[in-house]
């Protein structure tokens, strides 16, 4: 099978290789899966230019948790009835060394999930990641409706999202954005206050979200960048307050302000939604399938790449002026 693959860390264009590979053995409890798409994260990008580490855990590593495609093998007789339905997979790489950039991808049953008729391969195979970070970060905890809640970074694939989750849920939802066209995209999805950061500073941020408020404050905070608004977030949550936050993209070790948090006993949850067993997938997959039944979710903006493209796909999701996921395209 073709394969996209790096045995070193670095820049995409340098790193990025496509090989030749034997098709993956199934395991037991595993089903072989015909890649139609291949997404990518930016978690993705960062593992593969070195961001955070430079050593791999194995000689070469094909990318990418999420795609989607059709069973075309089982391990599990009882698994036969899945033979040829099109699905798409979440958590697919959880506790294994090779993703989905491949044309097979053997991976266990409970990380597939059939796809709606009302979604095409290229939308499935962006779902995974954005998904499952915006439902945990949203639904967490067993808590009441809250009233408010703040996303930074509205238009970012999980941000968007985490919009309508959250407004399905009855919250109001206050986001941030650095341009027209993504405000726009931030209201399309329903969000109720949209600031544009590169037009005001933290202390007017602060006063439109407390005027807006009604001075009551926000419930929850997602935070895509906490490591920068480590000092913001704090001004504008209550007492008891949720800061979920799965990314700090510009200072990967922020000094944390401890007695600005404190005394408000602000609670902060790290979200890596796949740390969950299968299970808890399992319930994020079908609150999904039944949103896209129901034709209640609305997809980021996709760019599709062929494969002898790929590393282009990368640079995409690196270049901070994009909107949207990027995959890359098998079939």
């Amino acid at each position: 099978m073709k394969a996209v693959y790096y045995n070193k860390t670095g820049n995409a264009k340098k790193v990025l290789k496509i090989g030749d590979f034997e098709n993956p053995k199934i395991k037991p409890n595993q089903v072989l899966v015909k890649i139609a798409y291949s997404s990518v994260n930016p978690a993705d990008t960062k593992k593969r230019s070195g961001w955070i580490s430079n050593k791999l855990n194995n000689e070469f590593i094909i990318p990418h948790t999420d795609g989607s495609g059709k069973i075309v093998d089982v391990r599990d007789k009882k698994y036969k009835y899945l033979l040829n339905k099109k699905v798409w997979i979440l958590g697919g790489s959880k506790d294994q060394i090779y993703g989905t950039c491949a044309e097979y991808f053997s991976v266990n049953v409970k990380n597939v999930n059939i796809m709606p008729e009302q979604i095409n391969y290229s939308e499935a195979s962006c779902l995974g990641v954005p998904v499952a970070t915006a439902y945990y970060s949203i639904f967490s905890e067993k808590k009441n409706k809250e009233k408010y809640i703040f996303i930074s970074g509205g238009a970012g694939a999980v941000s968007q999202y985490a919009i309508q989750f959250a407004k399905l849920n009855g919250s109001k939802v206050i986001t941030t954005v650095s341009s027209k066209v993504k405000e726009n995209i931030c209201k399309k999805l329903g969000a109720d206050l949209v600031i544009n950061y590169k037009k005001t500073t933290f202390k007017e941020l602060t006063k439109n979200i407390i005027e807006f408020t009604k001075g009551n404050l926000v419930d929850r905070c997602i935070e895509v960048d906490f490591g920068s608004n480590i000092k913001f977030l704090p001004e504008i949550i209550k007492n008891n307050g949720i800061i979920s936050s799965y990314s700090s993209s510009k200072i990967i070790n922020p000094i944390f302000p401890y007695y600005s948090y404190a005394p408000k006993g602000i609670n902060i949850k790290i979200v890596q939604a796949f740390l969950h067993h299968n299970n808890y997938l399992k319930k994020i997959s079908n609150y999904i399938n039944k949103l896209i039944l129901t034709k209640k979710l609305l997809h980021p903006k996709i760019k599709t790449f062929q494969l002898k493209n790929s590393y282009k796909a990368h640079e995409y999701i690196e270049n901070s002026t994009k909107i949207g996921k990027a995959n890359i395209k098998f079939i």
